[in-house]
């Protein structure tokens, strides 16, 4: 996966392409830099297309960030304080194709809007918020995943996951191979089932135990076909058993993904 910062001035586009996995040690730094030159945590969230509660966690924030990450971040920051008119977007891509050898191509529902940016932000945020913690007891047998849709989807391309799920040794996760929209067939087909009927933005998949049932967080059941046999608005679990060839499962809701891993991180306490 290839993020590409696309650095607008009045005059010249200046063209970055950053590892996935770099974006938020790029933004982090480059909000740490604009601000240690007094530009106001507003200004740094319309330029980097942040909220100004991240802004701020990424200001405060005293993460080692990469040499080479610092000095693309310089350069742009450099360009920031220079121009007075500058746009600051982001685009995303998977393909191999190229243009003229030099530019990666991305699909429409790649393209970075204000709304996607933040979705994988926050899936990002999500993956870092529970890597290296011991899960034993709650991995499936399938591969564990998060997903997080667009206000109002209106399918699968406006969800976003991690594509072929979240890479796990000892127990513990590890890495992820990229975020993608429109790939997690399972967690997409709940979330489009389920929207106007519960209120959740993001989902994940951990293993069903009876343990999970004691946990003080709001449960509801599923049918054998993944339909609700509760009435109520609002849950953060929901248990489906298993059928003949489905693993029982349980499926952690929220607000958004960072939201989904702190309570799975709840209920592991629990457990512990």
């Amino acid at each position: 996966m290839i993020n590409i910062f696309l650095l607008m001035t009045n005059m010249t586009i200046e063209v970055f392409l950053i590892g996935g996995e770099e974006t938020i040690q790029l933004k982090k730094a480059l909000a740490r830099l604009l601000y240690s030159k007094k530009i106001d945590q507003s200004k740094i969230s319309q330029i980097l297309k942040l909220s100004q509660p991240q802004v701020s966690n990424y200001c405060k924030s005293k993460d080692s960030i990469p040499k080479n990450i610092t000095g693309i971040a310089q350069k742009i920051s450099k360009k920031i304080l220079k121009e007075n008119n500058i746009n600051f977007q982001t685009c995303i891509s998977f393909s191999e194709k190229t243009l003229d050898g030099h530019f990666f191509i991305a699909e429409k529902n790649e393209i970075l809007t204000d709304e996607n940016s933040k979705i994988l932000d926050n899936l990002k945020q999500a993956f870092y918020n529970i890597k290296e913690k011991k899960l034993s007891g709650f991995i499936p047998e399938v591969k564990i995943n998060i997903a997080m849709s667009k206000n109002n989807p209106k399918g699968p391309e406006d969800i976003a996951s991690f594509l072929n799920g979240l890479i796990i040794s000892e127990d513990k996760i590890t890495s992820y191979n990229s975020i993608r929209f429109g790939k997690s067939k399972h967690l997409s087909s709940i979330i489009m089932k389920h929207k106007n009927n519960l209120d959740f933005k993001a989902i994940m998949n951990i293993a069903y135990s009876k343990e999970i049932e004691k946990t003080n967080l709001a449960i509801g059941f599923l049918t054998k076909d993944f339909e609700l046999k509760n009435s109520k608005k609002k849950y953060d679990l929901l248990i489906h058993k298993g059928d003949f060839g489905i693993e029982p499962c349980a499926y952690i809701l929220g607000n958004d993904a960072v939201d989904v891993t702190n309570k799975l991180l709840k209920i592991v306490g629990e457990k512990n």
